[in-house]
């Protein structure tokens, strides 16, 4: 590099400097934002990953004030069985991590009076197990969810997520 008074930093300095930055903080984000993916989502498939493991693990992986932060708006309704979803799998997660279920889980508009499954994965066919297994959360918003479902921390293990120690 002629004509220049630095010389270039090794790769190995370059690599060790950027190990000792502090990562970028998260973005905010709120369960409520998952209206939009309701309503912009592809098909069903999408929005049931969606809302079943991205959401779950998306809050898994949040300091405890954020997600604090992320249940405390609600969602806007958009008149589908998708925020029966959204509600109790809000709830669902709340429960999990010691948080108070937010106010908004308990709106009517937010509960099915006819027991739902997302997706229709067992054709007409109803096995009781699926009723059985289902958390709480799930069917006092009648929605019905295999257990498969829902890993230990709600299926973050499924899509390798990398966690800080």
């Amino acid at each position: 590099m002629a004509g220049t008074s630095e010389d270039p930093v090794p790769a190995e300095e370059q690599l060790a400097r950027h190990l000792r930055e502090p990562l970028p903080p998260q973005p905010y984000w709120r369960v409520s934002q998952y209206a939009d993916t309701i309503e912009n989502a592809w098909n069903d498939n999408e929005r049931y990953r969606m809302l079943i493991s991205d959401l779950p693990r998306r809050f898994h992986q949040s300091t405890r004030d954020r997600q604090e932060y992320a249940l405390a708006e609600a969602p806007r309704l958009t008149g589908t069985n998708w925020d029966a979803l959204l509600a109790a799998t809000a709830e669902h997660i709340a429960i999990t991590h010691d948080h108070p279920v937010p106010d908004w889980c308990d709106d009517p508009e937010r509960s099915l009076k006819i027991y739902w499954m997302p997706l229709p994965v067992f054709g007409k066919r109803f096995p009781g197990v699926v009723y059985r297994d289902t958390p709480g959360a799930f069917l006092r918003h009648g929605v019905l969810v295999a257990d498969r479902e829902l890993g230990p921390r709600e299926g973050h293990q499924d899509y390798g997520a990398l966690f800080e120690k």
